[in-house]
């Protein structure tokens, strides 16, 4: 199924959540460190998020065809190495080597080194000599440009965080969920397989979407802010009037309360489903609340800087306040979204 930009009530999509770019996915747990190679005729190219996919139809000795899935990372950094819709055409024959599925599913996980070496090409679908590499050359329109000048704080004194912004620049070192007994319990158990992100492409949540990699775009209006995200294309509207909330039902994205104060952006949320934050599980309570921090900063290497703070407390799976951070460049050149289509992974013997 295809997604378009939605406001949060609708289903998000996301597979595999919020790892460094090389591994959008939770390699070491959905694929082993067996490297295997495989060669097909490509039936689709999905390049979209949350992450980019090859299906092709490989022959093996038996003339046995069989469906495979090569996924890869998320399309930012992939279209970061210069990768983009039309690098592979449906009908070509590739040769491409990955991580194998630990279920035995028909599935291949390409890693950022194997993409980026020229280790897969296309072949000649007649004598199978390698007619191409599939070896681009990088794009460096989403790296910090200090050369942009971006101001710090709007006409009226407020921080001027609207633009949009990019991931490169990583996320804070996050120190280990501080889990109670309930909530160690349950990261015990944890198998990202049984991720409902992972899944059955359900929405991930508050912490995951704040905490993605992936662009943002904010633009502020003088009663809300709107949030704009690549990541599952979703969209929030963060209202600056303290209104209440309009249920007390629970949800994904919860309700806010929001305001600036000392020259930030804060984000107060309550009303809250249990989640996971991530795919390595840390699974929060429907207890838990959130507070986000938004400033700007300027560097002299980097240019304009979104920093984002994010505090977690929750009595049902914490022992005390859990924070962590992420940093976004802005975008110096015109930055285009890419669209988000979930593809649920192959079953085993498909």
């Amino acid at each position: 199924m295809t997604y378009t930009r939605t406001l949060l009530a609708s289903s998000l999509c996301t597979v595999f959540g919020t790892l460094p770019a090389h591994s959008h996915h939770a390699a070491g747990a959905v694929f082993t460190d067996e490297e295997i190679s495989i060669e097909g005729v490509v039936t689709e190219f999905n390049f979209k998020n949350p992450h980019v996919n090859i299906m092709l139809n490989v022959t093996n000795e038996n003339g046995v065809e069989t469906l495979w899935m090569a996924t890869g990372p998320a399309a930012p950094p992939m279209r970061r190495w210069g990768w983009t819709a039309e690098t592979i055409e449906e009908g070509e024959t590739l040769r491409l080597v990955g991580k194998k599925s630990r279920t035995g599913a028909p599935m291949l996980l390409m890693e950022s080194a194997e993409i980026q070496s020229g280790r897969f090409v296309v072949l000649d679908s007649v004598d199978g000599s390698v007619v191409r590499f599939l070896q681009e050359t990088p794009d460096d329109s989403q790296s910090p440009d200090a050369s942009v000048a971006v101001a710090l704080t709007l006409s009226d004194g407020r921080p001027n965080l609207s633009g949009m912004w990019l991931g490169g620049l990583g996320r804070n070192p996050i120190p280990p969920a501080p889990l109670n007994e309930a909530g160690a319990a349950l990261q015990a158990n944890f198998d990202v397989l049984n991720d409902p992100a992972f899944a059955t492409c359900s929405d991930h949540g508050l912490v995951r979407q704040a905490m993605s990699g992936h662009p943002l775009k904010i633009t502020q209006y003088d009663d809300r802010v709107l949030f704009e995200y690549e990541q599952g294309a979703a969209t929030r509207v963060i209202y600056l009037d303290g209104r209440g909330a309009a249920s007390t039902e629970h949800t994904a994205y919860g309700h806010h309360v929001a305001r600036y104060e000392s020259g930030a952006l804060v984000i107060e949320t309550t009303q809250l489903l249990g989640k996971f934050t991530g795919t390595r599980g840390n699974a929060l309570s429907d207890r838990s609340t959130v507070t986000e921090t938004y400033r700007r900063t300027d560097s002299p290497e980097l240019g304009a800087v979104l920093d984002m703070t994010l505090v977690v407390t929750d009595p049902g799976h914490l022992t005390e306040p859990w924070e962590m951070g992420r940093r976004k460049n802005y975008a110096a050149v015109e930055y285009d979204f890419i669209e988000a289509e979930c593809q649920l992974p192959l079953p085993v013997g498909k």
